[in-house]
């Protein structure tokens, strides 16, 4: 088992209660631009414009060498365009509210676009056409004081880069949190769709917050003996405190139906950006796979088997971060010395104890490979595929594999778990909102949540949901049964609302 290192920095025994956290981005002095960057010659120093509309398309496109930044709190992020000044002193003055459900750093990362000439570039590995990186220049990252009610006015020395960046924050306690319905929301498009529900990306229309909500039905998960596996699903949503795994920020249920609104991570899957690269190098590999051990350690830190671990299942942020997503199938108070035997998860990836055949032999690397793979990965993938559990690295603790040269030797633990390690790969996002990194085959279609007639679930099996209803900074604990609410259908695509100013 992992030891509390596995935890998230931001995790605290404290949380807030329930409100809203407004994150003013004012401007940045001094960041040096990579000599790479071709910039306009002289780069032109723009006055404040009176335009509120801050998402316009061809406003980016015209002032595309402004640095913007990417802010992120509690995994919920917002992309803010630079109004005014110039590559080295961009002005933002952009003010966004956050809903505070638990307490989590403030992260502030700032990027530069490549130019419109040199953004698009055939790559060498396929013959099709891929967006070239934007640039990092470099961050900020502080923690919200939720024991004042006052503005906090700093200016934060920028990391990983040069200059000063002036933020502002001003927490806003709730007296009496209003009960989280359907009605609280918006929504905006499909991106998934299973065998008890949909998942639909949603703006809470009081924050104008961007949120992913999965919506299950009770009757399908009833008939499917899946009330156990669902109430687990929440339960570690609920629990788990690590900055790489999708957090649970609300749960609530109707007379028929379970919702649960989680961060909505729109980088796209990890397979998705395989399927597109090929491969990736190893570099690349480290990087997702030591941020993807520090979620499993935290996991097992708190006695969860998670049991469907694949590229379809990790999500990748606005940053390059990770984001462990879908614990439907995960399994709940396992000991150390305990082991689970039931056959389930995705076939391709499924442990090799639990398929037929026990056969043991050497694991041998294609030609076409092995010369492109060093000693120490080849090594790391023998231990890690050894088909003996007993004989399997980190079957000892996940410091053996921590341990290994292939980590050991390139990564900082303690600088990856505080989200310090820079991603190497930065995904194409154009906002908050954006979906072009999931399958249009959900996309394309009305965002219409389908009405329920009168539920025919009988109390006794209602009784099965009760302690669903999740909201951990209005009461922190979990509710009981579900409070029928005015909504129950969906709402069509609304127009994105004018950004918040002070």
């Amino acid at each position: 088992m992992a030891s509390r290192s596995s935890l998230s920095s931001s995790s605290s025994s404290f949380e807030p209660h329930s409100g809203v956290l407004l994150i003013r981005i004012c401007d940045a002095q001094g960041i040096s631009v990579p000599s790479e960057v071709d910039l306009p010659q002289p780069p032109p120093s723009l006055p404040l414009p009176n335009q509120r509309n801050r998402d316009s398309s061809s406003s980016r496109k015209q002032h595309w060498w402004l640095p913007y930044v990417v802010v992120e709190f509690d995994k919920n992020e917002i992309m803010v365009d630079a109004l005014a000044g110039d590559t080295q002193n961009p002005i933002y003055q952009y003010r966004a509210p956050f809903d505070v459900s638990r307490s989590s750093d403030v992260s502030i990362s700032i990027y530069l676009r490549p130019s419109p000439e040199s953004r698009n570039t055939t790559s060498n590995n396929h013959s099709s056409t891929t967006r070239h990186a934007d640039y990092f220049l470099g961050g900020v990252k502080l923690q919200p004081n939720f024991d004042s009610t006052r503005l906090d006015d700093q200016v934060l020395q920028i990391t990983n880069g040069t200059g000063m960046m002036h933020v502002q924050l001003w927490y806003k306690p709730q007296q009496q949190a209003p009960p989280i319905t359907f009605d609280s929301f918006d929504l905006l498009r499909v991106i998934g769709r299973g065998s008890f529900g949909k998942v639909y990306v949603v703006r809470k229309k009081d924050t104008n917050r961007i949120y992913a909500m999965k919506v299950l039905r009770k009757s399908r998960i009833i008939s499917r003996s899946e009330v156990t596996h669902t109430m687990a699903e929440k339960t570690v949503l609920a629990q788990i405190r690590n900055p790489f795994v999708v957090p649970l920020k609300f749960a609530f249920q109707s007379p028929d139906k379970l919702y649960l609104v989680l961060a909505f991570i729109n980088g796209g899957e990890l397979f998705h950006h395989l399927q597109v690269q090929g491969r990736f190098d190893e570099n690349r590999s480290r990087f997702y796979t030591a941020e993807l051990l520090s979620a499993l350690e935290c996991l097992h830190d708190l006695n969860v088997v998670y049991r469907d671990l694949k590229p379809e299942n990790i999500l990748i942020n606005q940053n390059g971060h990770i984001a462990l997503c879908d614990f439907g199938l995960c399994k709940l108070n396992m000991t150390e010395n305990e082991r689970t035997n039931t056959f389930c998860g995705t076939p391709e990836y499924i442990a090799p104890e639990l398929l037929l055949g026990h056969g043991y032999n050497d694991l041998i690397f294609p030609d076409d490979i092995s010369d492109d793979i060093s000693d120490d990965a080849k090594s790391l993938l023998h231990g890690l595929l050894t088909k003996d559990p007993e004989r399997r690295l980190g079957n000892n603790g996940s410091a053996d594999i921590k341990n290994h040269p292939f980590f050991s030797k390139h990564i900082d633990w303690d600088l990856l778990i505080q989200k310090k390690v820079q991603p190497p790969f930065k995904p194409n996002v154009e906002n908050a909102y954006d979906t072009t990194n999931f399958d249009d085959e959900f996309t394309s279609e009305a965002p219409l949540e389908s009405m329920v007639d009168e539920s025919q679930i009988s109390k006794t099996m209602q009784e099965q949901f009760a302690g669903f209803t999740y909201n951990p900074a209005n009461d922190g604990v979990l509710g009981g049964s579900y409070k029928a609410s005015s909504g129950g259908g969906g709402s069509s695509v609304t127009n994105h609302p004018h950004p918040h100013r002070w």
